[in-house]
């Protein structure tokens, strides 16, 4: 069996091109998020990164360049993003904090993750989009944010619309009656398989539920650990194997489905419109506006839990048939994004 990525990366060098040129002709050669991360995953691995910070740059930069097939030039260019071609950036992480100069996250872009251990050596990789880093930003430092808010004299618990998008049905077949043994193989962080992923109408079905069911609440600074376990609790509903926290956009990928815990009015949506038409870049061959959205209403239930009052379903296409769009963006400056323990925790 050959290495994750092999084809691609002989692909690559075949055909004598650089991490600087365009892909636009030749799409065929732009790793997907999932085959990056399992490409530099089984190659880097292990690297000595032993260096002072600018030659350790380098030295990932090189050896990322070489693991997915191009030549390592003889300088690196100052550029944004570092690999055009592929729309990647690299950073060495040490701490669990990380720090992006001087620019906004590029929602599409992918961001590549060396995580090195006390001995200086690769441990682990990650690759997330700029929208899945947006959803790991609980500080409010987020240069660019949409929100929303339920429209109106809406309430209780609403599936927006019957059928998912024809793109996500072309694409995964959703169906009403997904075996359970199925289900119960999935994880909440892997590609979705067609004919294994329910339909935007059993979703709801399965997830309106969970209204009365209540969560640890952490405290009000803690959203991420009341997040992850709503997470759990849908996976649960929806028959998946235990959740693990993995980072990933949307948060239940196996079935293109975010899931939005509400105590508060507001929404954060990320970097990205729910309707928009930009690719997916973690789930390939889907746009932003095929995901389905569960926005879940709770309220706080002293001295430590949250109740959950409602259960919104909607795809991101129809987002907006239910909620309202705050016009403008959230703008703000400062860019130091706390990277959960756990991400870097694979799962078996």
């Amino acid at each position: 069996m050959s290495a994750p990525g092999a084809e691609e990366a002989a692909a690559i060098a075949a055909s004598g091109l650089t991490i600087y040129d365009d892909l636009t002709s030749s799409p065929e050669l732009l790793y997907s998020v999932p085959s990056l991360e399992a490409r530099l995953q089984a190659s880097l691995v292990g690297l000595d990164l032993g260096y002072p910070l600018r030659t350790r740059s380098v030295v990932a930069k090189a050896a990322v360049a070489r693991s997915l097939g191009y030549p390592v030039p003889k300088s690196f260019r100052r550029v944004r993003p570092r690999f055009p071609g592929q729309n990647v950036d690299v950073f060495v992480q040490k701490s669990d904090n990380l720090q992006v100069w001087n620019e906004e996250l590029e929602p599409s872009r992918r961001y590549v993750l060396l995580r090195v251990g006390a001995d200086d050596k690769v441990t682990d990789v990650r690759v997330l989009t700029g929208e899945a880093l947006a959803l790991l930003d609980r500080t409010g430092t987020l240069t660019s944010k949409y929100q929303a808010k339920r429209k109106s004299g809406r309430s209780g618990s609403h599936l927006v619309v019957e059928t998912d998008t024809q793109q996500l049905i072309d694409r995964l077949q959703p169906s009403h009656a997904v075996a359970a043994i199925t289900l119960a193989s999935q994880r909440a962080a892997d590609l979705p398989v067609p004919g294994a992923v329910l339909s935007v109408a059993e979703v709801a079905r399965r997830l309106f539920r969970l209204v009365g069911s209540t969560l640890h609440d952490p405290g009000v600074d803690q959203e991420r650990l009341r997040g992850a376990g709503l997470q759990r609790l849908v996976c649960e509903s929806l028959g998946l194997r235990d959740y693990s926290e993995m980072g990933q956009f949307p948060d239940i990928r196996s079935q293109a489905l975010e899931v939005k815990l509400q105590t508060s009015s507001t929404i954060d949506l990320g970097l990205v419109s729910p309707d928009s038409g930009e690719p997916a870049a973690e789930i390939p061959g889907l746009s932003h506006r095929d995901v389905r959205y569960a926005v879940v209403f709770a309220a706080p239930v002293p001295p430590r839990e949250v109740s959950i009052t409602a259960v919104v379903v909607t795809t991101g296409a129809a987002f907006f048939d239910e909620f309202q769009r705050f016009e403008g963006r959230v703008k703000n400056t400062k860019l130091q994004i706390p990277l959960p323990k756990s991400l870097f925790e694979q799962s078996a």
